[in-house]
This record gives C-alpha cells, sequence and structure tokens, in this order.
C-alpha cells in the first residue's frame, strides 16, 4: 500500500491533446500544480511531459481503435451505458487526435492512461468551474488537461476503475 507522503511526492501529468491547436499540459506533484500551459507539435508536448518525470501521464485521446478498425471500443459502449458521452475514436477529426495520442503514448516514458475530463469531473463531483477557481484560470484547455491530471492522480492513488484503456476516478482528490 502507498504512503501517503510518497504519493504527495510524484509528479502525474494531464494532457488536453488537440490537433489544429495548442495542446494544454498540466502537471502536479500531490495536489500543488508545479506546470500548467500549451505545447505545440508532438516534440514539444513530449519535452514538456518529460521534464516533469512523471510516474503516470493521463492523455484526453483515444489511445486504441476499435476491433476491426470501425465503430465503437468496448469503453465506448460501456461509458454510454452509464451515461457517459465520448466520441468514437475514429469518427471524422477524432481519427487525428486517435492517431497522435496512440504515437505519443508509446513515446513517453511513463506509464500512460487513456482519461476524458468530462467524465472524470462528473465521477469526482467536480465542475469545470471548481477547477478553474483552484487553478486560477480560466482557459478551457487547460482546465481539462488539470481533469485529466487529477485523474492520473486518483489512477496512482487506486481510486479508480479501468474499462479496458480508460481509467474512470471513483473519489474525488485534491478539490
Amino acid at each position: 500500500m502507498f504512503k501517503l507522503t510518497a504519493i504527495l511526492n510524484v509528479a502525474v501529468v494531464g494532457i488536453d491533446l488537440a490537433v489544429r491547436r495548442p495542446t494544454a499540459v498540466v502537471a502536479l506533484r500531490g495536489c500543488e500544480v508545479f506546470y500548467m500551459g500549451l505545447a505545440g507539435g508532438d516534440g514539444e508536448v513530449l519535452r514538456v511531459a518529460s521534464l516533469a518525470r512523471p510516474r503516470v501521464v493521463a492523455i484526453d485521446a483515444p489511445l486504441s481503435l476499435p476491433e476491426g478498425g470501425r465503430g465503437l471500443r468496448d469503453v465506448e459502449v460501456e461509458l454510454r451505458r452509464r451515461g457517459y458521452k465520448l466520441l468514437p475514436p475514429l469518427m471524422g477529426p477524432m481519427r487525428l487526435l486517435t492517431e497522435r495520442g496512440i504515437r505519443l503514448s508509446q513515446a513517453l516514458g511513463a506509464e500512460v492512461v487513456e482519461v476524458h475530463p468530462l467524465t472524470s469531473l462528473r465521477a469526482m463531483g467536480l465542475s469545470r468551474r471548481r477547477v478553474a477557481e483552484w487553478l486560477g484560470v480560466g482557459h478551457g484547455d487547460l482546465v481539462d488537461a488539470a481533469a485529466a491530471a487529477l485523474t492520473a492522480l486518483a489512477y496512482l492513488q487506486g481510486r479508480y476503475e479501468r474499462i479496458g484503456p480508460f481509467v474512470l476516478p471513483t473519489a474525488r482528490v485534491c478539490l
């Protein structure tokens, strides 16, 4: 079992991945934000994330493809059954996001988990507004990256449910 003091010294990173605009990155050490910013291409995202030396990186993007290369993955089916809405990984512009997410997840030197910030916030009983207040910024992509980082922290603390490649927090952390 992890000691709380050990978890407080471990970094996690949340990434709100984008294709046509900058990608938001938030790094936490315990419940303290020690980096928040926007990154451009894959190289910059990898550099920023690796500088934090995270134990876990949570990416807001599909990190796998559906069986047979079409339709929904089991994770989308299950989360929709529970009332959460995720877009299919190959629908329209999601295809490029999925491809980028898979590529980055293979290049990062840390454990990587797939998340969806709005789903995570709902599961933790938090709002985007509350996270924005905690961060001290209202930039929506940074709020989503922070939600991803909080999910990574919940994962590290064992407060999560794994649904295929996806991590769903089961308890609120930090806020």
